[in-house]
């Protein structure tokens, strides 16, 4: 930053110091040529009124050296009468010189000549005489170009200068604007703002740093459920398959007896449905955790796809006696998962029919509003705690363990529909009471665009 600066700076020094030395220097120049001119035309008519007076004697006698002023008297014919620099004598006849035909013709003439061999301008101012003699007087100087160049050293000196003292300061100034910055809290960039143009940035970088954080305790959380996942699944995985090995291994020693040995063959294969359930909602689950932005979207009727789930149940419901019911439209269809709405409604009506004892009730009801789609299970079953209605959610969380297991469950299927929930950006209520039973409704927005 410090080079930038530097550079720039000297850049702009050096062209202000050349653009400022061209413009005084051609406005001086036109001054001084000016003043020359009309220091000539002044000479010119001096000398033409003491000839009028005294005659050209005045020339010879009294000119002389007075003047640095070229002086020239020419008679009518082009002949070179009086010269202030030469000979007369060896001088060609200027009969046609522009400023002598001009002055006879006129009276008068004024004209400037630029020689490029020596780089000088001449000025001439002729007047006609009484006796039709030209007086003619010239001056020459030096051209704009050579008197820019012969300031061309002090120029440099002056710029040399200016550039020293610039560095100086731009070393100074820079330090002071740069300190501030690596002092900067990056951490808490608000602070301290110390220029108002660095606000937007440090805005900007305050935002970043609060995602940042956010990201950090994501990812934070997300290794702390995945530990906790992966030891659970460890669990839940060991308990069946010890399960499953140690009746093997009692009827593989011939100890139990034949008449038991169906009651062991049940115990393996329910062990073994129940592994098998687990093993579906861990990949159920990790589909979903994988998949969740690119689920095949469609049409569906979430009234037969629920008929179909309460077809699935109802033998479990034959074996308890329960009624299942199914209410309110005929027909409803929304943008959405078949498969994951199917484990979502299958999951939620499964818990009810294992959690409601014999005889009780399972309603599914199904409505439509304005703004929502509304799917709803109640039963009369066991009902879960207030401490627990905010965990039942998380995955392999049971209210009651020993029960879950005896009814095949895995801890895993209404983690499934919280996640199914959140596909379809749908929102979940629950309300239960000890004794009295629970519903669970799913609001599902209309009119949304579920990508």
């Amino acid at each position: 930053m410090r080079q930038r600066i530097l550079k720039s700076v000297s850049v702009l020094v050096i062209l202000s110091a050349l653009i400022s030395f061209l413009a005084a220097g051609l406005v001086m120049y036109e001054k001084f040529k000016d003043s020359m001119r009309q220091s000539v035309r002044n000479e010119a008519e001096y000398i033409h009124l003491a000839i009028d007076d005294m005659g050209e004697s005045y020339l010879t006698e009294q000119v002389g050296n007075l003047t640095d002023s070229r002086i020239t008297l020419v008679d009518q014919n082009g002949t070179v009468w009086f010269d202030s620099e030469e000979d007369p004598k060896t001088m060609e006849n200027h009969g046609n010189r522009p400023e002598f035909i001009k002055a006879q013709e006129e009276g008068s003439c004024e004209m400037a000549r630029f020689s490029e061999t020596l780089s000088k301008q001449t000025f001439y101012y002729a007047l006609r005489l009484k006796d039709q003699k030209v007086l003619r007087v010239s001056r020459t100087w030096d051209s704009v170009f050579h008197t820019m160049f012969s300031g061309a050293a002090l120029l440099g000196l002056v710029i040399l200068a200016v550039l020293l003292f610039t560095i100086y300061l731009v070393g100074i100034q820079t330090t002071k604007l740069i300190q501030p910055i690596n002092d900067l809290d990056l951490e808490h960039p608000l602070d301290n703002v110390v220029y108002a143009e660095m606000k937007p940035l440090m805005v900007r970088l305050d935002k970043q740093n609060k995602q940042i954080a956010e990201q950090m305790e994501a990812l934070k959380k997300a290794g702390e459920v995945r530990r906790e996942f992966s030891a659970n699944v460890s669990h839940e995985l060991k308990t069946p398959l010890m399960s499953i090995s140690g009746y093997a291994e009692i009827m593989e020693n011939g100890m139990v007896r034949p008449e038991d040995m169906q009651e062991f063959a049940g115990r393996i294969h329910h062990e073994a449905s129940r592994l098998t359930t687990l093993v579906e909602d861990i990949i159920e689950l990790s589909k979903l955790d994988e998949n969740s932005g690119e689920m095949p979207f469609e049409t569906v009727d979430i009234v037969d796809l629920t008929m179909d789930v309460l077809e699935n149940l109802e033998p479990q419901a034959k074996k308890k006696d329960l009624t299942l019911m199914l209410t309110g439209k005929e027909s409803l269809c929304i943008r959405g998962v078949y498969h994951l709405l199917y484990e979502m409604f299958f999951n939620l009506a499964d818990n009810s029919v294992k959690y409601t004892g014999e005889k009780g009730r399972v309603h599914i009801h199904i409505e439509e509003t304005d703004q929502q789609v509304i799917w709803s299970v109640q039963d009369n079953g066991i009902g879960i705690a207030k401490e627990d209605q905010e965990r039942i959610f998380e995955r392999f969380y049971r209210v009651d363990k020993s029960h879950s297991r005896e009814t095949g469950g895995t801890g895993l299927g209404l983690s499934i529909v919280k996640h199914g929930a959140l596909v379809h950006q749908a929102e979940i209520q629950l309300e239960s009471d000890i004794g009295k039973g629970t519903t669970i409704q799913i609001f599902f927005k209309k009119k949304t665009n579920v990508k």
